[in-house]
């Protein structure tokens, strides 16, 4: 009989306890829980700055090219003009990512965004690059184009490291090692942003931006800034292994 009262006697205070977990950690559960993305996010803070930037100046220049009539020319910055306003979502939508959740669908975002302004930015070059072969003009003979010709070769390498470490990280040696190389992707990226805003800055020395378009440099320059002011106080520095993380 005292053998089997025992175990009878134990019985309670084992399910208590089993509640009492349950409980705990059904009380634990919400703060657990990843917090929903938002696109919201590529409009918070300065992300503001450089959205208005990027929007205006944008709808402001291809009002101007569409205003005139369409030419395999046209199609250079009309496209450019494009990868720049998805290159910019793209950027913006992993500043910052809070937990694993936002992570994960903000990196699938990226990837695509990425994806897009790759094929805008590669038209844009491959527009003006016909044009140049169509009359005769030489290549890559402006501030503006040596560096625009540099830039492209670097954002194909850049799209190419990026989305195969997403994509198939297997190629690095596995995630983990994936994982260490994606603070040089970051960095490279911010780099490459820099390049992009300063190219964009060199075509308002271009004859047809001054003599067709009729654009003054300031139209250029004052929203290139803005959107690197609104883009680098987002930086998480420590990210690129620069530093140590804020408690």
């Amino acid at each position: 009989m005292a053998s089997t009262a025992l175990p009878n006697s134990r019985a309670p205070r084992q399910r208590n306890s089993a509640a009492q977990v349950r409980r705990g950690s059904n009380q634990d559960g919400p703060r657990q829980q990843d917090t929903a993305f938002s696109m919201a996010q590529l409009w918070d803070g300065t992300g503001f700055i450089a959205q208005t930037a990027v929007v205006t100046f944008s709808l402001s220049l291809a009002g101007r090219l569409l205003a005139r009539p369409l030419s395999l020319f046209s199609w250079h910055p009309l496209s450019q003009l494009l990868g720049l306003v998805t290159l910019l979502q793209s950027i913006l939508v992993l500043q910052p990512t809070h937990d694993a959740g936002q992570k994960r669908v903000g990196q699938a975002v990226h990837a695509w965004l990425n994806l897009a302004s790759f094929a805008a930015f590669s038209a844009g070059f491959a527009a003006i690059y016909l044009n140049k072969e169509r009359s005769a003009a030489p290549h890559f003979a402006s501030l503006h184009g040596a560096l625009g010709a540099a830039l492209t070769m670097l954002l194909w390498a850049q799209y190419a490291v990026g989305f195969t470490m997403w994509a198939t990280p297997a190629l690095y040696g596995g995630e983990a090692r994936a994982r260490a190389l994606w603070k040089l992707h970051r960095a490279g990226g911010y780099a490459n942003l820099l390049l992009i805003l300063a190219t964009f800055g060199t075509a308002a020395d271009t004859g047809f931006v001054r003599n067709v378009l009729k654009v003054e440099r300031w139209v250029f320059y004052v929203p290139m800034a803005l959107i690197a002011v609104g883009v680098l106080p987002r930086v998480h520095v420590y990210k690129m292994g620069f530093g140590k993380r804020k408690a």
